[in-house]
């Protein structure tokens, strides 16, 4: 073997081993590629929720109205008997009774959430069981001063209800600030036993408030929430009482007088209520998104 043949097989050769490094090398170098989107969990308040509620009122119930009637005074002479006169008066005097009625509630909601962006849209119904009541004087003069009381009423709201729009912004993914107001109905009661006078129905009203709702898992969130009510006016009327009485011996000796009293009441009752209460919902649907 020609000694150039030799050579250019002896530097093949040492070429070949001298790559063996570098190759390993290359093989061995890290490679880079782009790291896959990351999922995060949105909260989504969309869809039907059913929940229940307790709380604590704080009513008020202010009656006015006026108390009517006749007032006839005849006398007679006792040997007879003859009628020597007879003088009829009409009566009338106003009637003022005020009270606190305040007392437990609860009760249970249903509803449904449109959830846009971080703005919330809904509809709320609700009905409540009410331990609200008050006993408290009706009374010719205000403040009901010694003298003055004419019947003593017991109240009580027995029940309410609303229907409500809710507008809300949602400060995170999962706390709700709201806005609520609409519809109002309920049932009040009032009488007095003692001249079986009673009066009361269902009326309808107005009702505003504001509150925050937190979720705390995927299908439950607990709420906090103030309402003012106002149920308008509640009115009855009384049946006439009569009461006669005699006086031997008036004006003078020899003489009868009877004094026939008849009177009935008309009064109206306002009652209006602030209600704080606390409660818990439970979202139907999957309320978790993916966002990425």
């Amino acid at each position: 073997m020609r000694a150039s043949t030799f050579k250019a097989i002896a530097t093949a050769a040492f070429a070949a081993v001298a790559a063996i490094p570098a190759a390993s090398a290359a093989d061995l170098a890290p490679r880079y590629t782009k790291a896959p989107p990351v999922v995060v969990a949105v909260y989504d308040w969309t869809g039907f929720y059913i929940g229940g509620n307790l709380g604590y009122s704080w009513g008020r119930e202010r009656t006015d109205g006026t108390q009517s009637g006749t007032q006839n005074v005849s006398v007679f002479r006792t040997a007879g008997p003859v009628l020597e006169s007879s003088v009829t008066t009409a009566l009338s005097a106003p009637l003022t009774g005020r009270a606190n009625m305040d007392g437990f509630i609860g009760g249970g909601q249903i509803g449904y959430n449109w959830q846009r962006s971080r703005w919330l849209f809904g509809l709320e119904a609700d009905f409540q069981g009410s331990d609200e009541r008050a006993t408290a004087g009706v009374c010719t003069i205000a403040g009901c001063p010694l003298g003055s009381a004419v019947f003593t009423a017991n109240y009580k709201l027995d029940w309410f209800g609303t229907v409500r729009g809710r507008a809300g912004f949602l400060a995170t993914d999962r706390v709700l600030l709201y806005a609520t107001g609409g519809l109002a109905y309920g049932h009040l009661s009032a009488d007095d036993p003692l001249v079986s006078f009673g009066w009361g129905s269902t009326r309808a009203g107005w009702t505003v408030g504001a509150g925050v709702e937190a979720a705390i898992n995927s299908n439950w969130s607990v709420k906090l929430e103030y309402l003012y009510m106002d149920l308008g006016d509640f009115g009855g009327n009384s049946a006439s009482a009569t009461v006669v009485t005699n006086a031997l011996n008036t004006p003078t000796q020899g003489f009868n007088t009877v004094t026939t009293t008849t009177l009935a009441s008309a009064v109206n009752t306002r009652f209006t209520d602030n209600i704080v209460r606390v409660g818990v919902n439970y979202r139907f649907g999957g309320p978790v998104v993916a966002k990425y």
